[in-house]
């Protein structure tokens, strides 16, 4: 059963919290919600997909199909994480005041192109995570006596991972406008360098990228697999090895929004000066 809830868990919330943070965008620009509904139809047929034809696809491309579906999944949801940081992120400088507060507004929803990356960030984030659970759990349908415990270690992680999402979602709507922005910008990052990690890794299972020494060793301090270590796992991609591959791709993904936030706070000190 603990092996279910930790498996459950780890795979429900990274694609809760994407999820949840999200919504709060949504809530916070006064955005229609319906786009989640499209998302989670998508992200739960997806998974269920994945899970059926997983033997097919691991065959394919010489058995590699598998790691390289991954790894354009992740990339997709990397994409378009970074493309809508950037999309947002000037609305991140501008002064917090009832105008600005209308043209934030008014700016997010000329974009209608968010609604699109919305759909494909949670999406592909639940097709690729729920497969996992859908693959998980079949293990066990030739297994009644086992069977029924899986499913209740299921639940229970499924809930955990669900009020953590829930939880995320209420801070962050609640969260006061002035910091709203900057904060989500840096924990949807944060969250598109972890997934980055997961590219790296990929494609290191099979060959395509040499792993090399890992950059350091933490699982003394934090085991990967221990509830912690799923938990930092959902959030930032902790890997208690990474190996240079792994933090160079880290870096890649999070310096486009980075230099961006760089270059709009000096343009922003210009601006001041003149």
């Amino acid at each position: 059963m603990v092996d279910a809830v930790l498996l459950v868990l780890r795979e429900v919330l990274e694609a809760a919290l994407i999820l949840s943070l999200l919504l709060a965008l949504s809530s916070k620009f006064q955005l229609n919600f319906r786009w989640s509904f499209f998302a989670l139809a998508a992200g739960i047929v997806g998974s269920w997909l994945l899970a059926q034809y997983a033997y097919e696809i691991a065959d394919a491309m010489d058995g590699t199909g598998q790691e390289l579906l991954n790894a354009f999944l992740y990339c997709a949801v990397i994409l378009s994480v970074i493309f809508l940081g950037l999309l947002i992120l000037p609305l991140a400088f501008k002064p917090a005041s009832s105008a600005s507060t209308i043209s934030r507004k008014i700016a997010i929803n000329r974009h209608r192109l968010v609604y699109s990356l919305f759909i494909i960030i949670v999406g592909f984030s639940l097709a690729r995570e729920g497969s996992e659970i859908w693959i998980y759990l079949s293990g066990y349908t030739h297994q009644p006596d086992k069977l029924s415990s899986a499913l209740i270690g299921a639940a229970i992680g499924a809930g955990i991972g669900m009020s953590l999402g829930a939880i995320t979602y209420y801070v962050f709507a609640f969260m006061s406008k002035k910091y709203f922005l900057p904060v989500f910008l840096v924990v949807i990052t944060l969250l598109a360098g972890g997934l980055s990690m997961q590219i790296a890794k990929q494609l290191m299972q099979i060959g395509l990228l040499d792993s090399g020494a890992p950059l350091w060793d933490s699982s003394f301090l934090v085991n990967e697999h221990s509830w912690l270590g799923e938990l930092l796992y959902a959030l930032v991609g902790y890997d208690s090895r990474p190996a240079p591959i792994q933090g160079l791709f880290y870096l890649l993904t999070v310096a486009p929004i980075l230099l961006a936030c760089v270059w709009h706070a000096w343009r922003l000190r210009v601006i001041a000066h003149e």
